[in-house]
């Protein structure tokens, strides 16, 4: 089973791949976040054209083992890029998540990617952009979302918490019974 999912796997990505390769430009879209055992990761997702279309794809996930600096970045991603022989010089747009080491000004990922290629377009995570204006909404304005968000972390920030609540779901026999 193990064989088959690895081949799956293997012939996804070669696909996508070839289709990025095609394509006569593309972008890439990168997020790091820290997961739950405390290690740096960054996903690359990429959006490119594919005969009339475009196409959005998953283009990797990889670790940031040390430093999670702009210089860090740049060379995980374009290490990527060297290894799958793609073509930088198709890249016309970045969008980041907004932490400093993705956005900043004079070292930031976005402006060393426009040291390389001036034409490169960089924008700023909209979602990341309704997180932050959420966090500094007026105290009155906050009221029941944020209960409601408070107690979901709480039942879903311990495996107990999880099963007592799915467990009083079900002796309520609710329609669901997990978050």
């Amino acid at each position: 089973m193990k064989s088959r999912i690895d081949d799956t796997s293997a012939d996804i990505k070669r696909q996508v791949i070839e289709n990025f390769k095609s394509s006569p430009m593309f972008a890439i879209q990168l997020y790091e976040f820290t997961d739950v055992a405390s290690i740096s990761q960054l996903m690359v997702f990429a959006r490119y054209v594919h005969i009339d279309a475009i196409e959005e794809e998953f283009l990797f996930c990889s670790p940031l083992t040390e430093t999670t600096t702009a210089a860090d970045v740049m060379n995980l991603v374009f290490n990527f890029f060297s290894k799958e022989h793609l073509d930088c010089g198709k890249l016309i747009g970045v969008c980041t998540d907004g932490a400093p080491a993705m956005l900043g000004c004079r070292a930031g990922f976005a402006q060393l990617v426009k040291e390389n290629n001036s034409l490169v377009v960089s924008t700023y995570c909209f979602i990341q952009r309704q997180a932050l204006a959420a966090k500094t909404l007026l105290k009155g304005l906050q009221g029941d979302p944020f209960s409601v968000i408070k107690v979901a972390n709480f039942i879903k920030g311990s495996a107990l918490q999880t099963r007592l609540f799915h467990k009083l779901c079900k002796d309520m026999d609710a329609v669901h019974s997990s978050l």
